[in-house]
């Protein structure tokens, strides 16, 4: 907890130092508000509802919850990524939806860990497409500095679908695990070794979901419309500040505030706006203001409504984060 929110702190304090405070404000207060309305309205379809849609659709062997419970375990699970350290809300999610569903602790979480790999291959490609086709001519150290970053994205991609073979090999035939994984992990310590082998366990019962080729192209499908939209709600938002970029240029943003996510401080704080400013600063010249509240004005529409829904899910249903931070605390 202190780490996370000693990075938050340092990451503000990097993003603050050198705005000028009355300009953002001003920049904020003639946004256009019917792009920002709309931007908060894709976040919402984006985020509770068709998030949750594809979570119940990874689920469907462990069991059918409600789209009400879907969407209540969604909400306060970003809820919870918000107000606590650490990204909690990665844990808090699934059990929520376990204790309101019924259903077992473990296939939620599995579903949760091949969400993330899902979701970090379709961000991959989105920046990869915007990379190769629509990325604006540069010069000087912006140019290598892009080169860079699209190198790193070819080879994390690359990497990751790599990944994503060898363990659907082993998800083919889990028996392989023995051969193939094991060996590598007994010069490990004990306690190091068997965390590693329980989350491989918890990606290939996720993987399981995914039984046919149908299932695979459902779930890309709806994962590639999922960020599609959450790229609708960047663009909306850089209207919104007479930004007026092609589309695609929202692919390059969202790759950044991706990146300042990973971060884990408490709802990305910090570090989303440290990594969106810079995206936008250092690539595309916009102005430090211009680039700040835009910062502030599209992580706020990200997590504050999204945050507000999940409390409202939680008084609705009788709970409380501490209580589901316990039950994560017991299960450690």
């Amino acid at each position: 907890m202190a780490v996370s929110l000693g990075l938050a702190a340092l990451l503000l304090y990097l993003f603050l130092r050198t705005m000028d405070f009355a300009a953002v404000a001003e920049k904020i207060r003639s946004a256009h508000k019917g792009w920002l309305v709309f931007a908060t309205v894709c976040g919402l379809v984006g985020t509770p509802l068709f998030r949750s849609w594809r979570w119940g659709f990874l689920l469907r062997r462990a069991g059918r919850p409600s789209a009400w419970d879907l969407n209540s375990a969604t909400s306060i699970g970003f809820a919870a990524s918000t107000l606590l350290p650490a990204r909690a809300g990665e844990i808090v999610r699934p059990i929520a939806l376990a204790k309101s569903a019924g259903l077992p602790v473990a296939p939620c979480l599995a579903s949760i860990a091949l969400e993330r790999l899902i979701d970090l291959v379709t961000i991959v490609f989105l920046f990869v497409v915007y990379a190769l086709a629509w990325a604006p001519a540069m010069t000087g150290e912006a140019a290598t500095r892009f080169l860079l970053l699209r190198s790193s994205a070819v080879a994390v991609g690359g990497g990751t679908l790599a990944g994503l073979a060898f363990l659907a090999f082993l998800a083919a035939k889990p028996e392989r695990t023995d051969r193939f994984v094991k060996p590598f992990l007994r010069p490990l310590p004990g306690r190091i070794g068997a965390r590693i082998e329980a989350i491989l366990l918890s990606f290939l019962d996720g993987l399981g979901s995914l039984g046919t080729a149908r299932d695979v192209v459902v779930v890309a499908a709806s994962s590639l419309f999922l960020w599609l939209l959450i790229c609708v709600q960047i663009h909306a938002t850089l209207r919104a500040f007479d930004l007026v970029f092609p589309f695609p240029v929202a692919f390059f943003v969202v790759t950044w505030a991706v990146l300042g996510l990973f971060i884990p401080t408490p709802g990305g704080v910090g570090g989303y706006h440290t990594a969106v400013a810079y995206a936008l600063t250092g690539f595309y010249g916009v102005s430090k203001d211009t680039a700040g509240a835009f910062a502030l004005v599209s992580h706020a529409l990200s997590f504050v409504p999204i945050t507000l829904l999940g409390l409202a899910f939680l008084l609705a249903g009788g709970l409380s984060l501490k209580s589901l931070r316990d039950q994560d605390a017991a299960r450690e």
